[in-house]
């Protein structure tokens, strides 16, 4: 036997091999992690394009409900217009009577488009993050019950 030994001790093999085995452990995790955030943005970029492509239909629809509804005015506007006068005698009755009625017509179309809201944004983006923090909060609350 040698005056100096060049082999380990076996302890320090053993917290060699533990040492070893917990930074495997956590480049697992951290590769897991970084999937689950990958898979995360993802999931809220289809489900922004999918709440932006909403928004453009709703904002299409009320802006043709508009339109419509000013091309329509003038041109049933007249038409009434001539037709009132002369049922009623009188333009500025006939004209009134148009008016109101066109009013009211307009702000139930516009009613309408303005309460077709899309909903929340992103809810299975924010639903995955609940989760996961609710998960963090059991593996936090087990390491320090085991601790």
């Amino acid at each position: 036997m040698s005056l100096f030994s060049f082999r380990k001790p076996k302890p320090l093999l053993v917290l060699q091999e533990q040492g070893a085995e917990v930074v495997g452990g956590m480049k697992e995790v951290a590769v897991s992690t970084f999937a689950h955030i990958g898979a995360l943005v993802r999931l809220l970029q289809l489900e922004l394009q999918q709440y932006a492509a909403h928004q453009a239909r709703r904002l299409v629809l009320v802006a043709v409900g508009g339109l419509l509804l000013l091309v329509g005015y003038l041109v049933f506007c007249a038409c009434v217009c001539v037709a009132a006068h002369a049922w009623l005698g009188s333009w500025l009755l006939a004209t009134g009577l148009v008016c109101a009625v066109h009013v009211i017509i307009g702000l139930v179309i516009l009613l309408i488009g303005l309460k077709s809201s899309p909903g929340p944004v992103a809810p299975a983006t924010r639903q995955e993050i609940q989760h996961d923090l609710e998960c963090l909060k059991i593996l936090i609350s087990k390491e320090n019950s085991n601790s």
